[in-house]
């Protein structure tokens, strides 16, 4: 997982960079990012965006790390924070976050965190605001591997569409109440000749910061826009 701004690259850890046993990661891109460490934190006058490692022990973190986040969070100010991370919190399709949520319960419950952009998952599923912890999710995982299309989005009520894509509404599942109704991208991938209607669409979002707003806009491959939305 990337992140951009300003000329300036990060890199957060990722389960598949641990199954090789991390030498590429931590040998080759973050001497290559000058990125001192793979959790990272950048700021300005209204926002902290923290890039986590939630893969070196996977999907948790290290009681070092926790520690370094409070520690940030909470001598934040006015600011409002964006978490970055590869593996979910939660998942309305997958498993949830559960050491995640034990690590961190303190910041969710306080709801001291805004938003939540995380990976993993090969879908782009677009979560409510959280109705206990205030925080915004975004699953963001349809950047560019082949997902085979999930049976029950492509079930689920239309909620719009957009191109050849349609946003599909998931209501909660009681078995998984951490997640909220979201919104679920659906439709072909043009980019896999022959099985167009057997792979989910890839997508990508850019986020912009300006003064207190964040504005989210999710585009698929060609630049076409089919998501925009601001939190403030």
């Amino acid at each position: 997982c990337l992140f951009s701004a300003a000329r300036m690259t990060r890199a957060t850890n990722s389960n598949h960079e641990m199954y090789s046993g991390g030498f590429g990661y931590f040998g080759i891109v973050l001497p290559r990012f000058g990125q001192a460490a793979s959790y990272f934190a950048l700021q300005n006058a209204n926002w902290i965006l923290v890039g986590l490692d939630t893969a070196y022990i996977d999907h948790d973190m290290d009681p070092k790390q926790v520690a370094w986040l409070e520690q940030l969070v909470n001598g934040r100010g006015q600011r409002k924070v964006v978490l970055f991370s590869h593996q979910q919190l939660f998942s309305r399709l997958s498993d949830q976050g559960t050491n995640l949520k034990a690590k961190l319960d303190g910041l969710l419950t306080g709801r001291k965190i805004t938003a939540w952009y995380w990976g993993h998952e090969h879908q782009c599923v677009l979560y409510d605001q959280h109705q206990d912890w205030g925080l915004f999710a975004r699953c963001l995982g349809n950047g560019g591997i082949p997902e085979a299309r999930n049976r029950e989005v492509r079930n689920a009520p239309q909620e719009r569409a957009e191109s050849y894509v349609t946003w599909r509404r998931l209501e909660v599942n009681p078995q998984k109440p951490w997640s909220p109704r979201s919104l679920a991208l659906d439709g072909p991938n043009p980019d896999v000749k022959g099985r167009e209607n057997d792979f989910v669409p890839h997508a990508y979002m850019t986020l912009q910061f300006a003064g207190s707003q964040l504005t989210e806009r999710v585009f698929l491959p060609d630049g076409t826009k089919i998501f925009e939305n601001t939190i403030s």
